[in-house]
């Protein structure tokens, strides 16, 4: 090519002499003088011995909080260099302390039924008509214990009437767990648990898992009713959501629960709880404990639901699947 070039040969004979097209030479062309007039990236620039001790000295000065990309911007400010935080990096990687595995997350089981119920809700629309779904479950067994469906969103007074059913119907349990709605902060909804004696327990924020078995059935029962409707079902929404609970509660096998039932699951999970007195003592004693040892107010915040947690565990009445401290402090994000 560049003999030809230097003897002037047109461009048409050279692109036919190539094998291409005229086009696509010019286009080539253009390319080999792109690579001429811009720099283009290629391995990165070795950083000398004396430099190389330099970044050192400064990483070290500063207790290893000035990372790799923090470093190459102090470098390129003192005129040191222009390098990547990459080729920072390998300056500095045994200096840098090994990185922790993340831990496997943890989860709390709870090994028998009506030791903790878990309640929310979720919307339907029908007829362009706001509706609030209701339902309160068994968190061992998986069992939709009661459900209503309301004019949404819920009022306290219909989440009163509801779990006083439910309550009323199976016998009220000692925890009650919830998303921390301001539903549960009205003065009726308190009145109605300091009745049946139910201790409540708020999710933590951010963490969705927590109450991630009734995530998933309220996911369930959507996927439901939304398939009911796509294969022709022509009932009411009322009717489309019994049959779910139906299906949920009675039909299906759940692999969770070993192959039986909800139902069936949560009758052999039946016996007799500790005291319900004896137990509220326990949660009071212990939280009091952890808001002694508490440093901040997000260790006090958490106190009640530790209490909680672990007087459930020293009770025999849950079950901890990972690693995490029996002392209930630490750091660790449930599912």
């Amino acid at each position: 090519m560049d003999q030809r070039t230097k003897a002037k040969w047109p461009l048409g004979v050279v692109a036919e002499a190539l094998g291409v097209r005229p086009r696509a030479l010019v286009r080539w062309q253009d390319r080999q003088r792109l690579k001429s007039s811009v720099c283009r990236c290629g391995r990165p620039e070795i950083i000398n011995a004396e430099m190389r001790q330099v970044i050192r000295k400064c990483y070290l000065d500063h207790y290893g909080q000035w990372g790799p990309r923090v470093l190459a911007q102090w470098c390129k400010a003192e005129g040191l260099g222009d390098w990547s935080h990459g080729t920072i990096a390998s300056v500095i990687a045994d200096l840098r302390p090994e990185e922790e595995p993340k831990a496997a997350p943890v989860r709390y089981e709870v090994i028998a039924s009506n030791v903790m119920w878990s309640e929310d809700g979720t919307g339907f629309r029908q007829q362009g008509r706001k509706q609030e779904l209701l339902v309160v479950q068994d968190e061992h067994s998986r069992l939709k214990l009661n459900w209503e469906l309301v004019n949404g969103p819920a009022r306290s007074a219909d989440v009163c009437c509801y779990l006083e059913h439910a309550f009323d119907q199976y016998g009220a349990p000692l925890v009650l767990k919830h998303d921390g709605a301001g539903i549960f902060h009205t003065p009726e909804v308190r009145a109605l648990l300091e009745k049946y004696q139910v201790l409540d327990l708020t999710s933590p924020a951010g963490h969705p898992g927590y109450n991630g078995k009734h995530e998933r059935s309220m996911r369930d029962i959507k996927s439901y009713e939304r398939a009911m409707r796509k294969y022709g079902h022509t009932g009411s929404l009322w009717a489309r959501i019994r049959a779910t609970m139906k299906d949920l509660n009675d039909d299906r096998p759940r692999p969770v629960l070993g192959g039986r039932t909800a139902k069936a699951s949560y009758n052999a999970g039946l016996g007799q709880l500790t005291t319900r007195q004896m137990f509220r003592a326990s949660v009071e004693s212990k939280e009091q404990e952890l808001l002694a040892l508490a440093t901040s107010r997000s260790e006090a915040s958490k106190a009640h639901r530790k209490a909680i947690e672990q007087t459930l565990w020293s009770y025999g009445l849950m079950s901890i699947e990972g690693k995490v401290s029996p002392d209930f402090l630490l750091e660790a994000g449930t599912k």
